[in-house]
């Protein structure tokens, strides 16, 4: 099978000094968690670290941070201490906002930018809006600290900034993960809402109409750090943005030419040139993109096969067995016993 490669997945390591500080007053040792997942001590010179690093790493430090105490949630309280130096700091333009549905669309596209490989994506279904976060590539893995910490951020900026005023009765709505419950942290007390574990990406939900609550800059961190994250320019592989677009649906359902070339700006037609010069196809790169995943769920999480099967699009259990096996040599049960075996 054709090798298709996704683009690293890297951090701006801006970040990085914020998130020191959010770790110590969130009650973690900065310093062991930097060193303990290798990057040394914790830079202090806020926003001006430039360069970025890898997003694996990235989880790694938020994984050792996690650790110190994993049942009292610490990840999601740093993510809550990050959210007023982090808009200062690395999003600043998202503080132009009239409205809270306004910066949440400017923060979701300015954090894609600092935090390459991952999906930010806000929708409105009925009277909820929901927002939803991945890291694309199935090997980054495990990865649970960083759905918390990021959910948290998220949360955090929607009640400090767009909802004076409003209980936690009137905010909560829904909170899933994708990662199995690993800890006991009570995220229940800590959020007003209980959290589904394995599901099909990272969720925060609230009530839609919090969308059009005025922005609150009032907070004394928000005229602070005004110096925004220096513009990267990364060669890309020729077809790099549509295998970033799978990889995006991964999980989600069918894959089809027609939304994926949606979702890269282009016509069909032209997706399948693109490919046909890189001397690839559409179905190969799709049958690698959920063979990976699938990889990742039969080794990572506790999901049936057919539920699997089901998030990748396939028509029944079967249909997904014989292009697992076709893929890989195995069937899916035997990746999976093989691991029971080693445990």
């Amino acid at each position: 099978m054709q090798d298709f490669t996704i683009p690293e997945a890297t951090i701006g390591a801006a970040a990085l000094p914020l998130i020191a500080n959010a770790m110590q007053k969130a009650g973690v040792d900065a310093a062991r968690a930097f060193a303990d997942s290798g990057l040394g001590a914790p830079p202090d010179t806020p926003v001006k670290t430039s360069g970025e690093l890898p997003l694996a790493q990235f989880t790694r430090l938020l994984q050792a941070g996690g650790a110190q105490a994993p049942d009292a949630g610490r990840m999601w309280c740093c993510g809550e201490a990050i959210a007023a130096p982090a808009l200062a700091g690395l999003f600043p333009a998202c503080l132009g906002a009239t409205h809270l549905g306004d910066l949440l669309d400017r923060l979701l596209a300015d954090l894609e930018t600092l935090q390459h490989g991952t999906a930010f994506h806000r929708e409105v279904a009925g009277d909820t809006c929901i927002l939803s976060y991945r890291i694309i590539d199935p090997a980054i893995w495990p990865r649970s600290r960083d759905a918390e910490f990021t959910l948290a951020f998220l949360d955090a900026v929607v009640r400090r900034f767009g909802s004076a005023g409003l209980s936690d009765a009137a905010f909560a709505v829904g909170l899933s993960f994708e990662h199995e419950r690993d800890s006991h942290a009570d995220l229940a007390r800590m959020t007003g809402v209980a959290p589904l574990f394995g599901e099909p990406c990272n969720m925060l939900a609230f009530p839609a109409r919090l969308l059009d609550l005025p922005v609150r800059v009032e907070h004394p961190l928000v005229s602070s750090l005004r110096e925004a994250t220096p513009s990267r320019a990364t060669p890309e592989a020729p077809v790099s943005d549509i295998v970033e677009a799978v990889y995006r649906r991964l999980g989600q359902g069918p894959l089809t030419q027609e939304t994926i070339a949606n979702d890269c700006g282009l016509s069909q037609r032209s997706l399948r040139r693109r490919l046909d010069r890189a001397g690839c196809t559409f179905r190969a790169l799709t049958d690698d993109a959920r063979t990976q995943y699938a990889l990742w769920a039969l080794r990572e999480t506790r999901l049936p096969v057919s539920e699997i099967a089901h998030r990748l699009g396939y028509d029944s259990q079967g249909a997904f067995a014989r292009a697992f096996r076709r893929s890989t040599g195995k069937a899916p049960s035997g990746v999976r016993g093989e691991l029971e075996d080693r445990g």
